[in-house]
């Protein structure tokens, strides 16, 4: 008896922009879900921006050089047993032990040399030489080094706890790209007939990246100089950036929302 095939599920997307010119995430089942499980992709991009002052007189254009994509689950949850997008080792550690050996030479005499007359001082001499000779004795040292090298990777997408993932630039200073999409995120299993998955994108402001910024030569001086006067930028920028943000949760959130990507949909009955 052939198995009965599992319900298919219909998932829709919906978004809810936050800074658009920054982020742009899409949330989207590759191979269409089920009653079953269904595997979760998501499209995620990172561009710049252009801020101005309220005259336009000043501007700054800005990127970001981390990014967090979290997920709020309803109706199912992630399958632990499959591969998550981002899932990494831990950095390996090799210990190399080096040997290095230092030989040292002492001489230790038995008996006092008495040269009694002239005539016989070059005997003598040539007697207590070799007597030093047969005394003498080689002392060897040895010290161990050891090192221990830590093998790191710097990657832009590691899964972490929670339903999250980090996002980060690696080779610029700020990330510029599409990170996602050719891959899935993880795969879902379903627990209700009711699936909803909500993605939002956020950012904090140290995670802001000031790109060029257009003033008075006086001001971009002043920047460069100082490290608190660049922090002091990012702030206002991210006070900007969630002033102008449409999202619902820019109210309580800490970090600044960028988007907020939402699959969900629902079972339907057999008629």
């Amino acid at each position: 008896m052939a198995s009965k095939k599992p319900k298919p599920i219909d998932l829709e997307q919906s978004a809810q922009p936050g800074c658009g010119d920054l982020v742009e995430v899409a949330l989207f089942a590759p191979q269409g879900a089920n009653e079953q499980d269904f595997l979760l992709g998501a499209d995620v991009r990172f561009g710049t921006m252009l801020v101005s002052s309220a005259d336009w007189s000043k501007s700054v254009e800005i990127g970001l050089s981390r990014a967090i994509l979290s997920l709020d689950l309803s109706g199912c949850e992630i399958d632990v047993s499959a591969h998550r997008y981002g899932d990494k080792k831990p950095a390996s550690a090799k210990t190399r032990l080096q040997h290095t050996q230092h030989t040292s030479t002492t001489s230790r005499v038995g008996a006092k040399l008495s040269i009694g007359a002239t005539a016989k001082a070059t005997h003598v001499a040539a007697r207590a030489a070799a007597s030093v000779r047969a005394g003498a004795a080689k002392d060897a040292k040895v010290s161990s080094t050891e090192t221990q090298t830590t093998e790191m990777r710097d990657e832009p997408v590691v899964a972490l706890s929670n339903s999250r993932w980090r996002f980060s630039a690696v080779a610029e200073a700020y990330m510029q790209s599409r990170y996602s999409g050719d891959e899935t995120l993880c795969k879902m299993r379903v627990t209700a007939p009711k699936i909803r998955v909500e993605a939002r994108l956020t950012f904090q402001p140290k995670d802001i990246a000031i790109i060029e910024l257009e003033a008075a030569p006086a001001l971009l001086d002043r920047f460069k100089k100082s490290p608190n006067q660049a922090a002091i930028a990012k702030v206002l920028i991210s006070k900007h950036l969630k002033e102008i943000n449409q999202t619902a949760y820019r109210a309580w959130s800490s970090s600044i929302v960028g988007w907020v990507s939402t699959l969900e949909g629902d079972l339907k009955d057999d008629d």
